[in-house]
């Protein structure tokens, strides 16, 4: 039978429930994912100016087992002549009109600095990356969010059954803040910054536990993997 894994790696979480009869948890994972994304623009004549931003940081672990952190930050940058057709050797990117004068991208391990609440939260790095034309370039980006709303909370639990298998149990803990976010990125000794009034702050909490029933081996629907 083929089985996709119940949860990805920023969107789940589990808590244990009943267990088949002589069965105990194979593995108890948690995963605990915060998140922020912006995107301003701006134009200046027929020049319009993109950047994307993203920005995480994720804790994750299997019991037993140890305890793993991990960040990843990624921009995106375009510039864009809104006048003119599409043509020339750079081929536009995610959409839009014109024709796109330069673009660059890249992301590297920085973590999101984030406060529990999303109330505030900055990444500041220097990244490698590649021009629309495969030439190596350095991205300085920073940016920091601050909240613009309610913290809103939703919890979601699951429970799924593999007759032939055993069980998996989840919870998934939510939160979101809709924030401001004040974005400036360097690159190729261009500087584009800007403010994205809708801008996103998001954690995930999650908790997972498989629990094979007797005698089953290779059970690891939470991710397809063990730990």
């Amino acid at each position: 039978m083929k089985r996709l894994p119940v949860l990805l790696c920023t969107a789940a979480s589990m808590a244990l429930a009943a267990a088949p009869a002589g069965a105990a948890p194979n593995i108890y994972h948690t995963i605990s994912s915060t998140h922020g994304s912006a995107t301003v623009a701006s134009t200046a004549g027929c020049e319009q100016t993109e950047v994307f931003v993203s920005s995480s940081v994720a804790m994750y672990a299997s019991q037993p087992g140890p305890v793993n952190k991990q960040g990843l930050s990624a921009v995106f940058v375009r510039v864009t002549d809104i006048c003119a057709a599409p043509a020339g050797v750079v081929t536009a990117a995610a959409g839009g009109g014109g024709t796109v004068l330069f673009q660059a991208e890249g992301q590297n391990m920085a973590p999101l600095v984030v406060d529990p609440r999303l109330g505030v939260a900055s990444i500041s790095t220097d990244m490698a990356g590649m021009d629309g034309e495969g030439n190596p370039v350095t991205i300085s980006l920073s940016a920091t969010w601050t909240a613009s709303g309610p913290l809103e909370h939703d919890t979601v639990h699951t429970h799924s059954n593999y007759p032939d298998e055993g069980t998996v149990n989840a919870t998934d803990n939510n939160l979101r803040r809709a924030a401001t976010a004040d974005v400036s990125v360097t690159v190729d000794g261009m500087t584009a910054a800007g403010t994205d009034p809708n801008a996103v702050l998001e954690q995930v909490k999650s908790r997972c536990i498989e629990v094979a029933r007797p005698g089953v081996e290779g059970f690891f629907p939470c991710f397809g993997f063990p730990g």
